[in-house]
Order: structure tokens, then sequence, then C-alpha cells
């Protein structure tokens, strides 16, 4: 196979028209003058359905399969402020389609940023206790059996909506991305991108690599620990291989999984991403949001810091969405902002 078949491959799989893309791409001035780099950020914020964010990418090719089999209702979990909830279910009613969320209780549980627009849309909310909100399938599966029992088809989407299906749209995406770096001509030394359940990094990866861009990809984990990531990076690399007829022992090139800027657990605002955040806030006008993005971004600061990146290198950022998500923190981003002599009166 050539280069450019990925493309082809691609093409093979059917895809649901969701979002509006190509997403932008654009260069950071006042943030590349005051970091002495050359620094581009990807808007996947802004793929238009519901808020935006990456997961329309990946329900895109999910959805076809629901609707290929015929289902009515789309079910799928995640936290009480999951963004992965709110764009499933923004999905299934551009398709016609019913939506059921099963949430794991924490302390956002408030009427308000995701879980607002979740009801706001009409979902069939779920509330259950668990310990680990990654870890919500038996309760998904067992509200499936009762759907069925009462008439309806539902087709299951897993916490964050990672599949070896779902991974084929960021792969659609780094092809983008390829392409905007080339019509551009710029050469990034790296690509920073979240690392959740890891598809985001897995088919980025994959699709650089296959339109021979060798820089290194930096996929910083918000939530877990270098073993499981590296299993996640296995498994999503195996089934898109297989999926797109690739060679699994194709060379990867240089990439690398970060899991020093979690925190306490998944969610945790830190300090870093905070600042992070007012960095970005403050000097381009761009909302990160504490869960995702902004780790991401408080992860290339912290490399920049360390003197691993140095005058006029080129990065590139992958901004993920989840900006309703400020919301939900606005007690922890009011402190911070007070901490680092901010006056608020409200």
């Amino acid at each position: 196979m050539t280069e450019s078949s990925i493309a082809q491959a691609l093409a093979r799989h059917p895809r649901q028209d969701l979002i509006r893309t190509p997403t932008p791409l654009v260069r950071l001035p006042h943030l590349s003058e005051r970091l002495n780099l050359d620094l581009f950020i990807k808007r996947e914020d802004l793929t238009d359905l519901a808020l935006g964010g990456d997961k329309p990418r990946k329900l895109e090719y999910e959805t076809a399969k629901a609707v290929a089999e015929d289902a009515t209702i789309l079910v799928t979990c995640g936290s009480t402020q999951s963004n992965h909830a709110r764009l499933t279910t923004a999905a299934a009613r551009k398709l016609g389609l019913k939506s059921a969320v099963v949430l794991s209780r924490d302390r956002f549980q408030a009427f308000q940023a995701n879980l607002l627009t979740v009801y706001l849309m009409g979902a069939d909310v779920r509330f259950v206790d668990t310990e680990d909100h990654w870890d919500l399938e038996r309760h998904v599966l067992a509200l499936c059996d009762e759907l069925r029992a009462g008439g309806e088809r539902p087709y299951y989407i897993p916490v964050s909506g990672t599949t070896p299906t779902s991974c084929l749209g960021y792969v659609r995406a780094g092809l983008e991305l390829a392409d905007q770096l080339e019509a551009d001509g710029i050469q990034p030394d790296a690509v920073y991108t979240p690392f959740g359940t890891g598809g985001i990094f897995t088919s980025m990866l994959l699709s650089l690599r296959e339109r021979g861009l060798d820089c290194p990809v930096v996929g910083v984990s918000v939530n877990a620990r270098l073993e499981k990531c590296r299993e996640n990076l296995e498994k999503w690399w195996a089934g898109l291989c297989e999926l797109l007829e690739r060679d699994r022992a194709r060379p990867r090139g240089a990439h690398e999984i970060r899991d020093e800027f979690i925190g306490r657990e998944y969610g945790d605002a830190t300090e870093g991403c905070l600042d992070a955040l007012m960095l970005m806030a403050e000097i381009e006008g761009i909302l990160l949001d504490p869960v995702y993005s902004g780790k991401v971004f408080s992860g290339l600061l912290a490399d920049h810091a360390a003197g691993r990146w140095v005058s006029g290198q080129r990065l590139v950022f992958i901004h993920s969405g989840g900006t309703p998500a400020i919301f939900a923190y606005h007690d922890e981003i009011k402190r911070h902002l007070v901490k680092r002599g901010r006056t608020i009166d409200a």
C-alpha cells in the first residue's frame, strides 16, 4: 500500500455527517511572542455540535453503525459533567434518535454546564454510585436490557466513546491536520494531544506517520498511569491497523505518554492546569477546560519551562474542547484567580 492509501481505506467506512470540518489550525501570535516559540493550536473545540469538542469526530463513525443497526436510542456513560454525554445526546437528536446516559455521582452534580445541556436536550439521565466513573459498563448494559424490554433498540457507546471504529474519526482529523500543515508550510517540532482513553493520541500518531510527519507526538494523560495508557495504545493501534489494513509492526516514530500532570485524580484542577487556563485566556482570549485541554497545555508549558523547547521551535497543541466544564469548576477557578492576585467582586 502507498502512504496515500490510508485515506482510501478510511473512505470505505461509513460516516454520519455531524460536524463542521476542517477545524481551524491557527497560530497563537501573542503566546508565541511571550514564550519565544512558534505555537499553533488545532481548534477541535469548534466542531460546532452542541458547544463543540473532540467527541463528535468519534461519534460520526460510531453512529453510522447505530443507524445501520436501526437503533432507536444511543446509550452511554460518564462522569456527572461528561462532555461525551453532552455530545452523544446532541448527536442522537441530530439523527432523530433518543438518548440515555448513565452518570457517576460526584461533587460536580449541579444543574449547570454539561449536565444542564444533557437535561435540556431531553436525555434519559440515570445516576449511579461508583468509585470509578470509568467503570460503568455493567450499569449501562443493565439499562440497555431495560430499554429492550420496553421496546427500544439501544446502541451502546462506551465511556468517552472510544472504540476501534470511533478512532477512525481522529485518523481523519490527523489527515486533516497533515493537510493543513503542508498547505501552510509548517514543520512541527512536536504535537501535543490529550490522552484520556487514548483514542485521539493513537489515531493522530498513526495518521501523522502515514503522512510522513516524524515529529514527537506527546500525549498528556488526564486520568490513567503509564501502564494503563500503554495498554490502551496497543489496543487501539491494533484495532485501527486491522480496520485500515495497515501493518501493526510499522514504525511509530518518536512518541511519549506523560502521566505527571493528572494531579490527585481524573478531573483534579491542578495549579498548573489553572495557570494554563489563565494564560491562554489572558493572552489569546481562548478558553480551555480544567479536565482535558488545560492539562495538555500545562504539560506543554512545563516542558518549555524545563528548557525542552528553545527559541523559534514550532509546537502544535490540540484543543479537544470541553469548555463548558469551566462553569462547573467556578469555585476552583475563582479561588485560583484570587490567589494569583485578581480582585473578584462577584
